[in-house]
């Protein structure tokens, strides 16, 4: 089963006079939206009192809760100080995530920064091996998942098959399958169904038949020579950077893959949410 939903606030929900978080189960069934993702990626700002609240809320909604961890989490840094806070800020994700009723933990594995491609993914994995040493330590009493994104630009880790193999190190490790960022590090990659069902392909070549439950990302994405430039709605698009959802919704159906897909559209996150749920129900 598939649910869609946005990421963070929209234009819509404000113009409509919503102020408050508290305000999205209702907001999310009035458009029939059965997914959130809570943003956490400037800072964990949410207290301790406001996540059971929001747990409360969305558990009495039936929606589907994924977080998205701090921008500042890299695995590729050299540095072992920074390391530690990359783990930090996962442990303490993790944390809220339990108030939040929150399953997946959606966080950019990394950046380059002066190492060849291969050596820093070789640094990823050896520190993701270092946290999934720790969360053991941690006993969280709770199912979840660390779910690493693929990414955009050609600076970042993040390949399909990068982030598969991550995936192979352990069963709570489940893909963010971040389209836009596929198609805008492959400079336009995605455009057939046999393109996306490729995508698939690699990770059950890395993790077989958990390859179906994925955690999704889908935004229209400018980009250049270097891959992502920023993200745009589906509607202000001129140059169809793209990529294109129906495609994807033919494939998502095809292959019974399961999860969540959140728009991370700038400001139009819940219109674009609905059509791709319309999109995949054959609206």
């Amino acid at each position: 089963m598939i649910k869609f939903g946005p990421s963070g606030f929209c234009e819509d929900f404000l113009a409509a006079g919503h102020k408050k978080s508290e305000e999205l189960g209702d907001w999310l069934d009035e458009h029939n939206l059965d997914a959130f993702e809570v943003s956490f990626t400037n800072g964990i700002n949410y207290g301790d009192e406001k996540c059971k609240l929001l747990g409360d809320m969305f558990r009495e909604h039936n929606i589907t809760v994924s977080v998205h961890a701090p921008y500042y989490i890299n695995f590729a840094n050299p540095d072992p100080t920074m390391i530690e806070k990359s783990i930090g800020y996962i442990i303490n994700s993790l944390k809220k995530m339990k108030l939040l009723g929150a399953k997946c933990l959606v966080f950019h594995p990394g950046s380059l920064m002066k190492q060849t491609r291969e050596e820093a993914h070789a640094r990823v994995m050896q520190n993701l091996k270092l946290l999934l040493e720790r969360l053991n330590q941690e006993n969280f009493d709770f199912e979840y998942y660390i779910c690493p994104e693929t990414m955009g630009k050609h600076g970042q880790c993040g390949t399909v098959a990068e982030i598969a193999e991550m995936c192979s190190l352990d069963t709570r490790i489940i893909p963010t399958l971040d389209f836009g960022h596929i198609n805008s590090f492959g400079l336009g990659n995605l455009k057939t169904e046999a393109d996306y069902e490729e995508v698939f392909q690699i990770l059950k070549s890395f993790i077989g038949d958990r390859y179906k439950k994925v955690h999704i990302h889908f935004t229209h994405i400018e980009y250049g020579p270097k891959g992502e430039v920023k993200h745009v709605k589906m509607e202000d698009n001129p140059q169809n950077f793209g990529p294109e959802f129906e495609p994807l919704a033919k494939v998502l159906k095809k292959l019974e893959i399961t999860g969540e897909v959140i728009s991370e559209s700038p400001g139009h996150q819940t219109r674009e949410a609905v059509y791709m749920k319309n999109t995949y129900n054959g609206k």
